[in-house]
C-alpha cells in the first residue's frame, strides 16, 4: 500500500511541477524577446520594412506593460503561423516596436496606451487600427481576412478533458486515475493566461 501511495504522489507532484513550468512562461513572458516570424521594428529599420509594398500588422508595447506581457503568446503562435507558411506567410508583415524605448515612433501613430495594434493595408503608410481580440485565432482571422493570406495555426493533441456535469463524477472520482482539476472563469483574464 505504501508503495502504490509513493507513485501517486509522484504523479502528482510531477503534475503541480509541470503547471508551476507553465505558469513561470506565462508570467516570465517578456515582449521584448525577438519571436520567429515577427519582426522586430525600430526607428532605424521601420520606414523601410512598413513602405506599402505589403500589408502589415504592427504591435506597438512597452516591456513592462501586462497586458502586452500577456499578449506575446499569441503573438508567438501567429510568428510560427508565418514561419510554417514559409513563401506563403512572407505576403504579410507582422511587427512589434517596443514603443517605450522608441517613443518617436509611438508619437508618430498616435499611440497613447499599450499594447496598441496598427494596420497598414498594402499601398498604404497610414495605418489603421486594429479593433479585433487579442487571441491568437482572432488575430490569424482577421489578418487573413484584410490580407488574402490563409496562414493557420496547428495545435498539438490536447490530453485535456472539459469536464461537465454529465462526466464530472465518472472521470473525477475514478479510482484508477490521478486527476488535476482546473476550475475556470472564461470571462477571468487572469484563468485565459
Amino acid at each position: 500500500i505504501l508503495f502504490l501511495f509513493l507513485i501517486r504522489m509522484r504523479a502528482v507532484l510531477f503534475v503541480v511541477l509541470v503547471a508551476i513550468a507553465c505558469l513561470a512562461a506565462v508570467v516570465s513572458a517578456d515582449p521584448a524577446d525577438p519571436l520567429p516570424g515577427i519582426t522586430d521594428l525600430t526607428p532605424d529599420n521601420f520606414d523601410s520594412i512598413v513602405d506599402g509594398s505589403r500589408p502589415a500588422l504592427v504591435e506597438f508595447y512597452a516591456p513592462w506593460c501586462g497586458h502586452c506581457k500577456a499578449l506575446e503568446g499569441a503573438l508567438r503562435e501567429v510568428g510560427d503561423a508565418i514561419v510554417r507558411a514559409g513563401a506563403a506567410g512572407q505576403g504579410v508583415i507582422v511587427g512589434k516596436v517596443n514603443a517605450d524605448e522608441h517613443r518617436g515612433l509611438g508619437k508618430r501613430f498616435d499611440v497613447s496606451g499599450f499594447p496598441t495594434i496598427k494596420w497598414f493595408p498594402k499601398g498604404s503608410t497610414e495605418p489603421e487600427e486594429y479593433k479585433g481580440g487579442r487571441s491568437a485565432d482572432d488575430l490569424l482571422s482577421w489578418l487573413n481576412s484584410r490580407a488574402g493570406t490563409s496562414l493557420r495555426i496547428v495545435r498539438q493533441p490536447s490530453y485535456v478533458t472539459e469536464l461537465e456535469p454529465s462526466n464530472f463524477d465518472k472521470i473525477v472520482r475514478d479510482p484508477n486515475k490521478n486527476v488535476l482539476v482546473e476550475f475556470f472563469a472564461p470571462w477571468c483574464g487572469h484563468c485565459k493566461r
